[in-house]
């Protein structure tokens, strides 16, 4: 059997990849809606220009702002993604993680965020029989494939968006 704490730390690990790829569906996400936001306003900006017939300052105004929003939007939804994937900034935490896990697993929740917890309160004190709860709700988790509560096949709902 292993070491309660290296079991432990491989939980930490599942957990790891799953934010990991949570970051991952987020950009995907993040492109498709980039693509579709940024067609949708060159489109808009075209036909305003085309039917407007604006003046060289207001055709600046429209340029730029197309650039400007095109560049907020690439920050926004690909950019910030992809600096959480390297861990850049402020990520989800391991609780955080283990309640979305929760919602595609609803019987892994309690038991994750309980391991969780109680990891917390055996670095406070040292008690044996909270390291042993613990090496017994990880027996139960460790069969439980936590990146599968994300589905990338999700994303296809936004393709029509980006068509």
């Amino acid at each position: 059997m292993n070491h309660p704490s290296g079991e432990y730390h491989q939980l930490l690990l599942k957990l790891d990849v799953f934010i990991r790829k949570y970051y991952k569906n987020q950009m995907i996400r993040g492109i498709l809606y980039c693509l579709a936001i940024i067609f949708f306003t060159y489109l808009v900006v075209t036909l305003a220009e085309y039917f407007g017939r604006f003046s060289i300052a207001m055709r600046t105004f429209l340029f730029w702002s197309f650039i400007g929003g095109v560049l907020f939007v690439i920050g926004k939804f690909l950019l910030l993604p992809l600096s959480k994937i390297f861990r850049l900034g402020t990520i989800i935490s391991h609780e955080q993680a283990a309640q979305i896990i929760g919602k595609h697993f609803p019987h892994v929740q309690d038991k994750l965020l309980n391991t969780l917890q109680l990891k917390s309160m055996s670095i406070e004190g040292d008690n044996s029989l909270i390291e042993a709860s613990i090496a017994q709700k990880i027996s139960e988790l460790r069969p439980v494939p936590f990146s599968s509560a994300i589905d990338f096949r999700e994303n296809r709902k936004y393709l029509k968006w980006v068509l």
